[in-house]
């Protein structure tokens, strides 16, 4: 018995089929198994990640062809209802220029059925002798809520009649009415429409009775697109007419 233990011992060989050997067991299965383990802990991520990059790619291309879609559609209607559009407008040109001259005859009928006196009412009132309230200043005529020259009003109350006196300057283009406490007293001068001349500019006194008076100075409508009671208005937004103030006593 000792012989053999030392005889092994002396040759150095191990035995051949070791201990874990015989039972089909050893430490690569224990590698094995632990790997396995690892794999199926991790894979539930892993396809959940794939899934949420599949996810983001499908909503991704929706996106995308929807937008195409919409930009597709909108071209598609777009060249489908140009040629309506054209043949809107050209028909709409066609119709102001035939009814132009129609609009431009009723204009000038209408104008020439208003009957405003031209000057102002004098025959009535007089102011002999005056004192002055307000030198010449420059009044502005800018637009009001409808588009033409706002009317500029003041009140005065006296108890003997005033005279107010306006010219235009700039160009000769403006004419004025003025009113008081709703009755019409008279315009300045009429005159031709020409804003190429110096010369010849609307002017006029107009006498306002005396007591407490709402006077208001308005632009008469002169100068206006053919067919409408709209004003030219040009390059600036704005008339301008020199005025004064006269106290008759």
């Amino acid at each position: 018995m000792s012989t053999d233990t030392k005889d092994t011992k002396e040759s150095g060989k191990t035995c051949p089929y070791p201990f874990v050997h015989l039972f089909g067991y050893g430490k690569k299965d224990d590698d094995k198994k632990e790997e396995k383990k690892t794999s199926s802990r991790k894979f539930p991520w892993r396809a959940f990640g794939g899934l949420g990059l599949v996810t983001l790619a499908t909503l991704l291309v929706a996106y995308i062809s929807i937008g195409l879609l919409i930009g597709y559609y909108y071209t598609l209607w777009t060249i489908l209802i140009l040629p309506f559009k054209a043949a809107f407008s050209t028909i709409r040109l066609v119709v102001k220029v035939a009814l132009w001259p129609i609009f431009l005859g009723f204009s000038l009928f209408r104008s020439a059925g208003k009957a405003v006196p031209s000057a102002a009412i004098s025959n009535v009132l007089t102011c002999n002798n005056a004192m002055e309230l307000q030198g010449w200043e420059v009044l502005t005529l800018l637009p009001g809520s409808d588009g033409n020259p706002a009317a500029v009003k003041y009140t005065l109350n006296s108890p003997t009649p005033h005279a107010v006196s306006v010219v235009d300057i700039d160009y000769r283009d403006t004419r004025i009415d003025i009113l008081s406490n709703g009755k019409y007293y008279g315009s300045t001068s009429d005159f031709a429409l020409n804003k190429t001349e110096f010369c010849g500019f609307s002017t006029g006194t107009v006498i306002i009775p005396g007591g407490k008076q709402n006077v208001e100075v308005t632009w008469s409508g002169k100068d206006v697109f053919p067919g409408t009671d709209r004003i030219v208005w040009g390059g600036e937004r704005k008339r301008r007419v020199m005025w004064k103030k006269d106290l008759c006593i």
